[in-house]
């Protein structure tokens, strides 16, 4: 009988937050971990609880001013592409998100993989807000732990819709990171950054094609590339029935794609992070997440 991979789970109550009717359906991180926490086949899997990030470790990536604006609440220049309200509750649970990726990485550093149950935050620049982005985590984590010498390079996989820009142009002269982004071409944001690796993908591309894509994709890095740690953005907003996406991958298709991922470079420590959904039913976003959890630990 085949073992089963145990990742270490990460979470938070901090990062959940009632926006009201926004497209954003941030409930669906509290709904993921009871999901989690109530499934027999994840009982064996830790469980553990972040600490904030620090406001040194934030600015390992983001710039002092912009910093100061967000903790003082400031609707500065900084913030005018945000598309979130701007509010302490909503700011300190981004300072909580990165600090989730960041205790995820470390755990994955120990045990060899490990899954933030939230984060994912692509479109924060280092200077500014952009969408549904005040922070970006991932950069977060790969800067601070890069500083600590525990890493000397990361691999960052953006399977979200969108380009993950913020990340692209954080990392865009640092050797240190390569940065691999397959998303939707005729998608937000309009203009896109250079990635090491950028696959822009036709509308309403279906399993098939995708899936022929992304297995080339990672053949192409792993004959250039030897990472210290992954980070894997497993946005789910490719689902066909997804509000802010317009590609046509099912279920089927994604869980075959979360597989792909899982099994790529299996001596490489593995971060994986939710990133974006917003299907029509909230409740298919947090299914399609929890299968990426049992694609992680190896049950799909």
């Amino acid at each position: 009988m085949k073992k089963q991979l145990l990742p270490v789970f990460v979470y938070s109550e901090n990062y959940n937050l009632d926006m009201g009717p926004h497209v954003f359906p941030a409930i669906k991180f509290g709904v993921l971990h009871e999901r989690l926490r109530s499934d027999r086949r994840f009982r064996k899997h830790d469980f553990v609880e972040p600490v904030k990030a620090t406001r040194s470790e934030v600015e390992n990536v983001h710039s002092s001013d912009y910093v100061s604006d967000l903790l003082e609440l400031k609707h500065s220049s900084r913030l005018l592409r945000s598309e979130l309200p701007l509010t302490s509750e909503i700011v300190e649970a981004f300072f909580w998100a990165c600090g989730g990726t960041l205790l995820a990485a470390r755990e994955a550093l120990r045990v060899g993989r490990a899954m933030n149950l939230g984060g994912g935050f692509h479109h924060a620049f280092r200077n500014q807000a952009e969408g549904f982005c005040y922070l970006n985590d991932v950069a977060v984590a790969i800067r601070t732990l890069i500083r600590e010498d525990r890493i000397a390079r990361a691999l960052i996989i953006d399977l979200d819709v969108h380009q993950g820009n913020g990340t692209a142009r954080i990392f865009r002269f640092d050797r240190r990171c390569y940065t691999f982004s397959m998303h939707e071409e005729n998608n937000y944001p309009q203009k896109k950054e250079r990635s090491n690796l950028d696959v822009p993908l036709p509308t309403a591309i279906t399993d098939e094609e995708y899936l022929r894509l992304l297995e080339q994709s990672l053949e192409k890095i792993a004959q250039s590339y030897e990472p210290d740690l992954i980070f894997y953005l497993a946005g789910v907003d490719v689902y066909r029935l997804d509000r802010l996406g317009g590609l046509s991958l099912s279920r089927e298709g994604i869980a075959q794609r979360d597989k792909m991922v899982a099994r790529f470079m299996p001596e490489v420590p593995l971060v994986t992070v939710l990133a974006g959904g917003y299907a029509v039913n909230d409740m298919d976003t947090v299914d399609l997440h929890l299968q990426t959890c049992e694609a992680m630990a190896d049950l799909l």
